[in-house]
């Protein structure tokens, strides 16, 4: 039975369109939970929170996640230098915080999570990752060739190899170099789907400006339809350990 997770990336408030309500009216119709990765970056760390604090996070049922997506920029472009980044995510964590969110889902913007990255993640009680795209063709900051695709703790110094770092990786389902986000559409991404029908985990993205509606509503009834569970990035985490008793103590 395949564990399916469905997240949303938040960035609506530096785009023109935003399909959230829609998205949610489908999960309620379905019965289905997402987690809602809400973006924060230093270029305006604050305009995505406020969008969803006022408009969308009293509709957002409580079964559902809300997790936090970073993007390692600032005004000069993408950042790599260790504290910076540390920063950033100190940032993130307390512009949700000003809110009452508080996160222990992470995502990082195009993927760009780096070894120095997961003590940040860590003490700010980030509990499962979800930026891995093992052996995709997106390569814009880090080439993920060669990672688990199934659910793993990382090395400290090569989050590509399997280690002793506490936080969860659930890396998202790829198949022949593509990456499953609902804006390539369902029928692209179907042999994906199949693909990864025997993995423990079937991580799925969608971004809230794009309209992958009508794909949501298909992909939620092509998984139902094989005795999918649906369920959030934390609580997949909690499930795995279920399964993993020897990883409780890790």
């Amino acid at each position: 039975m395949p564990n399916v997770v469905l997240t949303v990336d938040c960035e609506a408030a530096h785009h023109d369109r935003c399909f959230t309500k829609e998205y949610i009216d489908v999960c309620e119709f379905e019965f289905v939970p997402a987690t809602w990765m809400i973006h924060v970056s230093l270029k305006d760390p604050s305009a995505n929170t406020k969008l969803y604090w006022h408009e969308f996070y009293h509709k957002i049922p409580n079964w559902h996640e809300v997790g936090m997506k970073v993007n390692f920029e600032n005004e000069r472009g993408y950042v790599e230098d260790e504290r910076e980044r540390g920063n950033i995510i100190r940032v993130a964590k307390e512009t949700l915080k000003s809110h009452q969110i508080k996160v222990s889902s992470f995502r990082a913007g195009c993927f760009a999570l780096v070894p120095t990255d997961i003590k940040y993640l860590e003490d700010i009680g980030i509990l499962v990752d979800s930026s891995i795209v093992p052996d995709s063709d997106y390569k814009m900051f880090v080439d993920w060739r060669g990672a688990p695709h199934e659910p793993y703790h990382s090395h400290p110094d090569d989050l590509h190899k399997v280690g002793s770092n506490r936080i969860l990786h659930v890396p998202v389902a790829t198949h022949e170099g593509t990456h499953a986000y609902l804006d390539r559409g369902f029928e692209e991404l179907r042999p994906l789907f199949e693909a990864n029908m025997d993995r423990e985990v079937i991580c799925i993205g969608m971004r809230d400006y794009h309209d992958s509606v009508a794909d949501l509503r298909k992909t939620i009834r092509y998984f139902r339809e094989r005795g999918a569970h649906f369920t959030t990035l934390t609580q997949c985490a909690s499930e795995h350990y279920e399964h993993h008793p020897e990883l409780v103590a890790h």
